[in-house]
């Protein structure tokens, strides 16, 4: 990815608009915007402002590719979310870099056992993806329950926290995006 590339992304991810950016580098709009278009190459100086408003580094403005753990989240690197009961385990698939990200995503497990286990609540209204890995898995909410299986998927708006069961004999696994991340 080239620089003026780089810049418009990790401005847009920002929330910044060109004149935005512009302001807090102390340039004009229409060199931020050229630079975007790669027609001009800001200084040493320039390129420094840049990356401060932008929350990254002149490094990663000018690297022919995106760190590793920008893109990538190794097993062993999950961060683990403190639940009340331990047949649950949540797992953050965290990103690094500076952006606003626009979902959350959890692995998560839950012991057999037919045993009601509380999701971690987030904030007001999401839209949530469910994808059942392995397992059977009963979701609840207030007035409604949705029973998935393995290869089973679900797409919810929840501003309650939910309640998960393991309904089957083996351990449940899958994924959930929030959106947008409340974490």
């Amino acid at each position: 990815m080239d620089l003026g590339s780089r810049v418009k992304q990790l401005r847009q991810n920002n929330n910044l608009s060109v004149r935005q950016l512009a302001k807090k580098v102390g340039v004009t709009a229409s060199f931020i915007y050229q630079l975007e278009q790669n027609k001009v190459s800001p200084s040493f100086s320039t390129l420094k402002s840049i990356a401060s408003a932008l929350n990254t580094s002149m490094t990663l403005l000018v690297e022919d590719e995106l760190p590793e753990e920008w893109v990538i989240v190794r097993k062993e690197k999950r961060k683990k979310v403190a639940a009340e009961d331990v047949a649950l385990n949540v797992q953050l698939l965290t990103f690094l870099g500076a952006r606003n990200k626009k979902m959350q995503p959890l692995v998560f497990t839950v012991e057999p056992g037919d045993k009601q286990v509380q999701m971690p609540s987030f904030p007001g209204e999401h839209e949530e993806f469910v994808y059942i890995i392995q397992g059977e898995l009963e979701i609840r909410t207030d007035n409604a329950k949705y029973k998935l299986k393995a290869g089973d998927a679900a797409y919810f708006m929840f501003d309650k926290p939910v309640t998960v069961i393991n309904v089957g004999q083996d351990m449940v696994e899958g994924l959930w995006l929030i959106c947008p991340p409340g974490v």
